[in-house]
């Protein structure tokens, strides 16, 4: 393959990545505006399409590294720069550069959804903590009819 050829098929591939980088932002822009919005029960859906997009993007990856290698550069960020030297197509470095920056931005994105979970299992726990003191606190139980109970004997205060 020419070398013209080999960059115009690098820039395809490396346009199919930048569209699946973007793809995943999306999702994780979406998952942070669930937890922001306090819409939970989003997450399972949105987990299932962020694990299938991150497939996707490791076999992208996968099929990079491999073509690096063949071409005789290490499969990395420093040959995949030599590989684009080499090349000498300006459009295939921008598109390499702005995956580079989405990975950026997905990192970031993923460390904030991982704040939001971790304050929302705060409060849970808090929540928790809560209902748990009452219970062993043997006041304020209440059977299915409304009246208050004894934790320990689970009958009705009122029972006799």
């Amino acid at each position: 393959m020419s070398p013209n050829e080999s960059g115009a098929v690098q820039l395809a591939r490396l346009t199919s990545e930048s569209a699946a980088w973007q793809a995943l932002l999306n999702l994780l822009a979406e998952e942070e505006r669930a937890l922001v919005n306090g819409a939970a029960d989003r997450l399972a859906e949105l987990n299932a399409s962020k694990l299938a997009q991150l497939q996707t993007l490791g076999n992208l990856a996968r099929t990079r590294r491999e073509e690096l290698q063949a071409a005789g550069y290490a499969p990395d960020h420093a040959g995949m720069e030599a590989w684009l030297a080499q090349l000498g197509q300006p459009e295939a470095r921008t598109r390499w550069q702005a995956l580079c920056e989405m990975e950026t931005q997905a990192r970031a994105a993923n460390q904030r959804i991982g704040a939001l979970i971790e304050l929302r299992l705060a409060s849970t726990r808090q929540a928790l903590n809560v209902l748990v003191h009452a219970a062993t606190n043997q006041a304020g139980l209440y059977d299915q009819d409304g009246l208050a109970v004894a934790s320990r004997t689970g009958k009705p205060l009122t029972a006799a």
